[in-house]
């Protein structure tokens, strides 16, 4: 095994544990602050109806 090839592993070792630390802290956080993520979703389902409605009038006015 060569030097830079056992060096690649540890790095995708390293980023793999980082990474399952990163996932569990984010799914714990989402499950502690649940009603500011639903406020969240809330909020996004306004905007995301906004933008909807303006690229379908959009679009139509497009095509005319």
């Amino acid at each position: 095994m060569t030097k830079s090839n056992s060096e690649n592993k540890y790095k995708k070792f390293v980023l793999f544990v980082a990474g399952i630390f990163i996932l569990v802290l984010g799914i714990t956080l989402v499950l502690l602050w649940w009603t500011d993520v639903m406020i969240l979703c809330k909020g996004a389902v306004g905007m995301m109806l906004a933008l909807a409605g303006l690229f379908m009038v959009y679009a139509v006015s497009k095509n005319w």
